[in-house]
């Protein structure tokens, strides 16, 4: 049975949980067992400035930053897809009659094809060059790379078109939230982009509230206690007046009508009971 393990959240700080959750690798007891912890970590946000400027500064590290910036170019120098292996992602080597994966060392490897895409971002405090791969990407258009794609050429000539798809075009002037992952290479003069490991929509504040001055509030009619067997709406009141006057103290026309009616009424009730 799986033991879950809960902290107040005004006791421990986020940052500090060592672990949440413990799984048993079986059904036997948990003190016997051995367990998977699940760590959680915060992700801290992080301007483009402070980003560059932790690269240089910090020791060599994997570590993650969110950082809220808006997309301004697509660069398109180094294209914005390639031809990848199937199964493991990486780049594929082009033969005569097929393709080559040398980390699967596969000599007949399944193709297909894959965003990579260099994203120009800004703040206000700076600019940087983020990258983003097939995952995050086609996650972010909803169309996938060889969707997108349009191929140009016949057997060895064949290349995927230059042009920049509209699908990707169509983000450029948006804002997104990335959570970047660095690694040690990040941490080295020969860095150049930023990995992206997840992108989210740029979260939209909700509105103020606004408050009018000067403004007449009346309280909600209250429900008493209903006796069986009674009309309900008879035992509505209300802690509000239901008469307004005119400025001089006199009835409104509408309720001086109202009055009278019920006068009326009442006269007609008396005089049934004494015939």
């Amino acid at each position: 049975m799986a033991k879950i393990i809960l902290y107040n959240k005004t006791d421990v700080p986020l940052s500090s949980l060592s672990h949440v959750i413990r799984l048993p690798s079986d059904g036997t007891d948990q003190s016997a067992s051995s367990s998977k912890v699940v760590h959680a970590q915060k992700i801290e946000p992080m301007k483009i400035s402070d980003l560059n400027q932790f690269v240089i500064t910090a020791d060599p590290q994997v570590v993650e930053f969110l950082c809220t910036a808006k997309l301004t170019e697509i660069q398109v120098a180094e294209g914005w897809c390639y031809i990848g292996c199937s199964v493991c992602s990486k780049k594929l080597i082009r033969e005569e009659t097929s393709f080559t994966c040398a980390p699967c060392n596969e000599t007949n490897a399944v193709a297909q094809l894959r965003y990579r895409v260099i994203l120009s971002v800004s703040d206000e405090t700076g600019i940087a060059a983020f990258l983003g791969f097939d995952t995050e990407i086609t996650k972010l258009t909803n169309v996938l790379a060889a969707e997108a794609a349009q191929i140009v050429g016949v057997g060895l000539n064949a290349q995927v078109d230059t042009d920049l798809p509209r699908v990707l075009s169509e983000l450029v002037g948006k804002t997104y939230t990335f959570q970047l992952k660095l690694k040690e290479f990040n941490f080295t003069a020969h860095h150049q982009t930023f990995t992206i490991s997840r992108i989210f929509p740029a979260r939209d504040l909700a509105p103020l509230l606004t408050f009018a001055e000067n403004v007449e509030v009346h309280e909600r009619a209250h429900l008493q206690n209903v006796a069986p067997g009674t009309d309900d709406r008879a035992a509505i009141t209300s802690d509000v007046a239901e008469v307004s006057t005119a400025g001089d103290g006199t009835l409104t026309g509408r309720e001086a009508e109202a009055n009278e009616h019920d006068a009326a009424e009442d006269n007609a009730s008396k005089k049934a009971r004494v015939e």
